[in-house]
């Protein structure tokens, strides 16, 4: 049960990661510049069981006169769940660029990117309340969505 549920965190992860891309496109036409965000937040999910999340991401979008958009970014996070039983911990970091071939915006202001290349680099230590504690190195490459390599690793030792 415990690798079936780490599996579909780090396939999370990865799956997550994934969208959040980067890259630094020389003669650039226009950029919002590189734009900083901070999250910190506690919620109670149920009685006795609250989780925390902290993240701060550095990121910028620039779009070429083609409309070929490119996303690059850093993040690191840190989140915990407490349960009354112990906490569950994870922290780590991600490394991102996308390039999309092109992009859409709706009449309602939503802008959807066609996706071609996304690298991803990172790591998480996830810690459990059992003493298990797992390493996942993320670090993948994907094209046109479908084809790619994943040379991301994991290992858990119990302490």
């Amino acid at each position: 049960m415990r690798n079936r549920n780490l599996l579909r965190l780090s396939a999370g992860i990865a799956a997550a990661a994934s969208l959040m891309g980067a890259a630094a496109p020389a003669q650039a036409s226009s950029s919002e510049g590189a734009t900083k965000s901070t999250t910190s937040t506690c919620t109670e999910l149920a009685p006795d069981i609250t989780t925390c999340l902290t993240m701060e991401e550095r990121r910028n979008v620039v779009v070429t006169p083609s409309g070929v958009a490119v996303l690059q970014g850093y993040r690191e996070y840190t989140d915990s769940t407490t349960f009354p039983d112990g906490t569950q911990s994870s922290q780590g970091t991600r490394r991102y660029v996308s390039v999309f071939g092109s992009s859409v915006q709706t009449p309602d202001g939503v802008l959807y990117y066609d996706a071609k290349v996304t690298r991803v680099d990172g790591s998480d230590v996830l810690s459990f309340p059992d003493g298990l504690t797992c390493v996942l190195d993320t670090n993948f490459v994907e094209a046109n969505v479908s084809g790619g390599y994943n040379h991301s690793t994991g290992v858990c030792t119990t302490n």
